[in-house]
């Protein structure tokens, strides 16, 4: 079950990423995608099981590369550096929001209260 795919490629550049990748580039939760494929909100497929969601990012928004080299090679490396950083915290704080989450339900499940 997928939800229809529009062609935007005059618009748009776009790439199917899986959930967690998905919530990390776009800054969404994953219980907020979860929603939005169960509601069809979302452009998404099923591959081998698992949701795909369509990732665009408009022709006008991508970064494009300055011709003058105002910054230092070292200065790119640090910015990529923190990118990637910034992405790894993002992911973890989800997934530890997602236990925090799982562990509220079992304690209810099980009358467990500290």
């Amino acid at each position: 079950m997928s939800h229809p795919v529009q062609d935007m490629r005059s618009e748009s550049v776009g790439q199917w990423l899986p959930l967690i990748e998905y919530s990390i580039k776009s800054g969404v939760s994953l219980s907020t995608i979860r929603r939005k494929i169960k509601s069809n909100s979302i452009q998404f497929k099923l591959e081998k099981g698992k949701y795909l969601i369509l990732f665009e990012v408009p022709m006008t928004d991508r970064a494009e590369r300055p011709n003058s080299q105002m910054h230092s090679v070292s200065s790119e490396e640090a910015q990529d550096t923190i990118q990637k950083q910034k992405a790894k915290i993002r992911q973890l704080e989800q997934e530890l929001n997602e236990m925090a989450l799982l562990v509220q339900v079992l304690e209810n499940k099980y009358g467990i209260r500290y």
